[in-house]
């Protein structure tokens, strides 16, 4: 079978798979070891502080803060080039009206800025399980939380001389566990299959989105939503080479991905036959997969972090 795919030419083969029970995130993973942090973020709805953590000075150079796909983001050099041990920088958003008072953890702040556009609070979530994250030389050095009001952290280590070390791989910011570098999403006129093909990591689904709009409302579809054969989804994560699938006729159910099926789920929109988009789970990034003009055929959608 040849499957035409959204965003680039490729064709993949085709297994035949069987359902497995589901599983949770904590089975069969481990944390990928990170360097020593050397920068931290602590940050709330109004303000956030980037640090440095080591007994060196830092540069900043090539730091970019990035959430939605790039939609929302910041140049760390836009506040300062370098940061000297226990020295501090912080942004605050426009509703600030007066002084804040430096994080209790900088001994000497650096400089603040306010700033005026909600394109650059990248730390400030749309949804509670939005993620944002640091970027160097176009490589992610780690993935946060974002905040929808509560105070959180989040540490990270930032490489000098422009080299990203080898070691340095992306976890769930709630798990601890290796992140997938993306998913593949296959669908045609009866199904859709979502996928986690990426070796050794475990794929959250909490922040999984199907966007799609019926008579000008748009829906978000989420597993949590959805009535699934082995019972309520519960925040599980997939496996490497484990799929869910979507489906309007069980007895034209077939693979569209080389992975085996753990869950499925009747659904009464047929979302794949019309344009829709889709949420990464490493990021808060839509991928547009869907047409306005349904699918004839088996097409691949690669959503990449």
């Amino acid at each position: 079978m040849r499957l035409r795919v959204a965003t680039f030419v490729a064709v993949i083969a085709l297994a035949v798979v069987s359902g497995l029970p589901g599983v949770t995130y904590a089975q069969n993973a481990t944390p990928a070891a990170q360097p020593a942090a050397n920068m931290a973020l602590v940050y709330n709805a109004k303000t956030i502080t980037l640090l440095n953590l080591s007994q060196t000075n830092l540069s900043l150079n090539g730091l970019i803060f990035w959430r939605a796909g790039g939609k929302v983001k910041y140049k760390a050099t836009s506040l300062a080039s370098s940061l000297k041990p226990g020295q501090c920088v912080q942004l605050w958003t426009a509703e600030v009206k007066q002084q804040l008072d430096k994080s209790p953890e900088c001994g000497d702040r650096l400089r603040w800025q306010k700033l005026g556009r909600p394109d650059t609070y990248f730390w400030v979530g749309e949804t509670d399980n939005d993620l944002f994250r640091p970027q160097f030389g176009g490589s992610s050095l780690t993935l946060c939380s974002a905040t929808r009001g509560d105070v959180k952290r989040c540490d990270f280590y930032i490489p000098q001389g422009g080299n990203l070390p080898a070691s340095v791989k992306l976890n769930d910011p709630v798990t601890g566990l290796p992140m997938p570098a993306g998913m593949q999403v296959a669908y045609d006129n009866n199904q859709i299959w979502i996928g986690n093909l990426t070796p050794d990591t475990v794929l959250p689904t909490r922040s999984l989105r199907i966007f799609y709009s019926i008579n000008g409302q748009e829906i978000d579809w989420s597993p949590d939503a959805a009535t699934w054969d082995i019972g309520k989804w519960e925040g599980r994560g997939l496996l490497p080479s484990q799929c869910i699938v979507l489906y309007k006729d069980a007895s034209k159910v077939t693979p569209l991905l080389p992975c085996a099926a753990i869950a499925r789920t009747a659904v009464n929109d047929p979302i794949w036959l019309m344009r829709f988009e889709v949420l990464g789970p490493r990021e808060d990034r839509r991928s547009l997969c869907g047409s306005d003009t349904p699918a004839s055929g088996p097409v691949l959608c690669l959503i990449s972090a």
